[in-house]
């Protein structure tokens, strides 16, 4: 089946994600590990394959599993050994769900109308580039490669047929057109970049169309030097750093290594704007605070739309309708494959015997002659049945084909049949319920940091209510006698 775990900037702060989402690039890997280790206590495979996007925004896992709940505790356990947070914390930033409502969700993502910039252009690119890092490794099976194909076409539609939001631009985009509001113009300004990534590169094109001659470049892992020859701009050295600070107008902050800029290299530096790009934030918390600073982070830089004023954006989310129920069908057919390659195996075996035994009493061109038209007359005779068995499985009458085909032919199909029977049989003998919708790991609500302390400790819902803070989570941990790893129960995000 399809399942899918998502955490994103929509119910939790960007602190508790960027704690979360480190060492999200180890969780394939930290994936193939867990199961190795199931097999070695005699637990059969759950997770067939992933595809995992982790951004500045969100960490996503796409499943082919063959049980859910299992599948859905395996990824909590590969998150807490891969990020070091305790398994608890993990579970109460989660949603999951299975079925129609993940590609639903995916195709949203991938489109941006789930980015924080709404209809931002970088997603569609990010998920494609975790899905063919998936697909290189060996990760993906023919259900994800139908999933992510259709969000492919799904996001390409969106952007020419209903732009909305953004219009197609990037968050980097967004974020120099508030930075030059903030400055009333570039005209004149210097600017400094600490980062040399993505963000940094669209940041540093966008500035360079916009006029931005005076641009320095500063990176806490030493890759300036590099950067600054590919895009002829000035290095600034570790010991210059302060001085660079003051005399820049505008800092774009990138480089997501962690705190490199401080309040002190800020004083007395007058008037300057700082975007504050990464998740995993380059800047002190106590910047935010000094007189003549001005800093916009990834929650400034939301830019949203009316559904009722739009008629762009309903006009999307039918796009997106049209391809979920484009990969519903599609599965619906592959499930009739088997059949129809038993069927095929078997007409055509049957035909070669024939052919065979016409080449012993015919030879050269008349035995070619035949060959092409017993071939060209199974080809016709088989398209109808083809056909028919497609429609049907359309139209959800694919179990009633599969059915008829072995009463009728007599061709044992059941290991074609097997995942699906496999997958019902899960479902069924689970005791713990399967989401019709998303639902939070844990099975609670996520807690409100207004009524924390009066939430049930167990509130089954389908989709989640509020924003999960890094407070929020150190308290509800509390409860039960510890706070989870990295968290102080009283800060509002990750320790240090």
């Amino acid at each position: 089946m399809l399942a899918a775990l998502r955490a994103s900037h929509e119910h939790l702060d960007l602190e508790v994600l960027d704690a979360l989402t480190r060492g999200a690039d180890t969780l394939p890997a930290v994936i193939d590990q867990l199961q190795i280790e199931r097999a070695a206590t005699g637990a059969d495979p759950v997770v067939a394959g992933e595809v995992v996007v982790s951004t500045c925004n969100r960490l996503e896992i796409y499943l082919d599993t063959d049980r859910f709940h299992e599948g859905v505790d395996l990824v909590v356990d590969a998150v807490a050994r891969a990020s070091g947070l305790d398994r608890e914390v993990v579970s109460l930033c989660f949603d999951a769900a299975m079925d129609d409502p993940v590609p639903q969700h995916l195709y949203e993502v991938t489109s941006g109308l789930r980015s924080l910039v709404l209809g931002e252009a970088e997603i569609a690119g990010q998920v494609r580039q975790s899905y063919e890092t998936a697909r290189r490794e060996g990760r993906t099976t023919s259900m994800l490669h139908d999933l992510f194909q259709h969000g492919f076409r799904c996001a390409k539609s969106v952007a020419t047929q209903a732009p909305v939001g953004a219009a197609g631009r990037s968050g980097a985009t967004v974020a120099v057109d508030r930075a030059e509001v903030e400055l009333g113009g570039f005209t004149g300004r210097s600017v400094l970049i600490v980062g040399t990534g993505a963000y940094a590169r669209l940041g540093l094109a966008e500035l360079g169309r916009r006029g931005v001659q005076d641009v320095r470049v500063f990176s806490p892992s030493g890759r300036a030097a590099g950067f600054a020859e590919r895009h002829g701009v000035q290095v600034v050295a570790p010991a210059d750093l302060e001085r660079s600070l003051h005399a820049a107008d505008l800092v774009l902050a990138c480089s997501g290594r962690g705190t490199s800029l401080f309040p002190e290299q800020f004083l007395s530096a007058g008037r300057t704007v700082v975007l504050d790009l990464a998740l995993h934030s380059d800047l002190h918390p106590l910047v935010r605070h000094l007189k003549g600073v001005t800093v916009l982070g990834l929650e400034d830089l939301k830019l949203g739309t009316d559904a009722q004023a739009d008629p762009a954006l309903l006009t999307a989310r039918g796009i997106v309708a049209e391809n979920v129920e484009a990969f519903r069908l599609q599965q619906e057919v592959r499930r009739i494959d088997p059949a129809m390659a038993a069927l095929r195996r078997e007409v055509f075996d049957a035909a070669d015997g024939e052919i065979d035994r016409l080449r012993r009493d015919v030879a050269g061109e008349t035995a070619d002659q035949l060959e092409r038209s017993v071939r060209r007359i199974l080809a016709r005779v088989m398209h109808q049945p083809a056909e028919r068995a497609r429609h049907l499985a359309e139209t959800g009458y694919a179990d009633a084909y599969v059915e008829a085909f072995h009463t009728i032919f007599g061709i044992d199909i059941s290991a074609g049949q097997q995942f699906t029977a496999g997958v019902q049989e899960a479902v069924e003998d689970s005791s713990a319920p399967v989401p019709a919708g998303w639902m939070r790991v844990d099975r609670t609500v996520p807690p409100r940091s207004d009524a924390l302390r009066e939430q049930p400790a167990s509130a089954p819902e389908l989709e989640p209510v509020g924003r999960l803070s890094a407070s929020d989570i150190a308290r509800v941990a509390l409860r039960g006698g510890q706070c989870p790893e990295g968290f102080g129960p009283e800060t509002d995000g990750p320790a240090g």
